[in-house]
């Protein structure tokens, strides 16, 4: 077992070489060669196997789950390339929820038409298709698969193919797609299906972006799914079953809840990228400054500052220097007041 603290009542994550358990801690071995758990319960299956021992030859891996809403901020040199959060516990839980009962989809029917009328009323989503593995060269595309904040549906696009909606769910640029490694969508929807793919977020290209900018060597452009919930998002390395067949029919439930994984995190993953990594300096200016006139710690001056000088004594205090480049991001005052219709006078 992994050297972390572990206490009596912890949620934590357990890791075997073929499942992956939730479950509270009841008991730690003094010499840590067992645990025992109890409320285990299967990530994959949501099988319950109540009170549990587990020796230390099981287990490859153990992470403590957040019992709260609150992000746990976490560093691990090993296997976190920037810096991570782990999921609490309801955020799991419904992602697992939302990964049991995903909505699968053959045939244009009343379910195929209610599905596709709540998609069109969503700003964005996740986005994940099977069997592209070889772009646009791929024998048979399998499934297309789009989760939203809170559904999952599952699309057999080697049955109905892909329908007139469903191009626009994925072209039109009014909706903003997640996904992972795009280029390989891209290529299969162009060239098999007619359809160029509107804008999106690719989590492997923020990925590899932050890596390279923390100053981290990527050996290739390729990084796996897995690779990046792990890092990012610490679920365990077994959470997918890579050895799942997409292309049999009919279809298993264990290959549509695998379809199901795959999208399931995608907005999570995004959210995390965006506003815990990227935004972070521009976040932490908008606080400081925020904050700059309510630290002002000359409170009693201050008031009498203002009934005798007004305004002037809340422009006298400084605020908070911000460190972001305004000049690139504005209009230069030229160009906001000159009229496009006539000419710029010369001297």
């Amino acid at each position: 077992m992994n050297k972390i603290e572990l206490e009596i009542g912890q949620t934590i994550l357990l890791e075997l070489e073929d499942e992956c358990l939730l479950g509270q801690v009841a008991h730690v071995a003094s010499d840590r060669s067992f645990i025992r758990l109890a409320d285990v319960r299967d990530m994959t299956t949501k099988k319950n196997y109540g009170v549990q021992t587990y020796y230390n030859s099981e287990v490859r891996n153990i992470q403590i789950a957040s019992t709260d809403d609150t992000p746990k901020l976490q560093s691990n040199p090993t296997d976190s390339i920037i810096k991570s959060k782990q999921l609490s516990l309801a955020s799991l839980n419904s992602a697992l929820e939302q990964i049991n009962n995903y909505v699968f989809i053959h045939q244009t029917d009343a379910k195929y038409h209610d599905s596709i009328a709540f998609l069109k009323k969503q700003h964005y989503f996740g986005v994940a298709m099977e069997c592209i593995e070889n772009g646009r060269h791929s024998h048979e595309s399998s499934l297309l698969t789009i989760a939203t904040v809170d559904s999952i549906y599952i699309f057999d696009i080697k049955w109905m193919r892909i329908t007139d909606d469903m191009r626009d769910l994925l072209s039109n640029d009014r909706y903003r797609r997640v996904l992972h490694n795009g280029r390989l969508m891209g290529d299969v929807l162009l060239h098999k299906y007619g359809i160029p793919l509107g804008k999106c977020f690719d989590v492997m290209v923020a990925h590899i972006a932050i890596s390279k900018n923390a100053g981290h060597t990527i050996k290739n452009n390729l990084v796996s799914l897995q690779t990046c919930l792990r890092s990012y998002l610490n679920l365990p390395e077994k959470f997918f079953d890579v050895n799942i067949n997409f292309r049999l029919r009919p279809l298993s439930d264990a290959a549509k809840k695998e379809a199901a994984k795959h999208a399931a995190f995608l907005l999570p993953l995004q959210d995390f990228f965006v506003h815990e990594i990227m935004l972070e300096p521009f976040y932490n200016s908008c606080i400081s400054y925020t904050r700059s006139l309510s630290r002002n710690a000359d409170f009693i001056n201050s008031l009498a500052d203002l009934r005798n000088k007004g305004p002037e004594a809340i422009e006298a205090i400084q605020p908070a220097q911000l460190g972001i480049d305004v000049e690139s991001l504005k209009l230069s005052e030229h160009e906001l007041t000159s009229d496009p219709g006539k000419p710029d006078d010369c001297d």
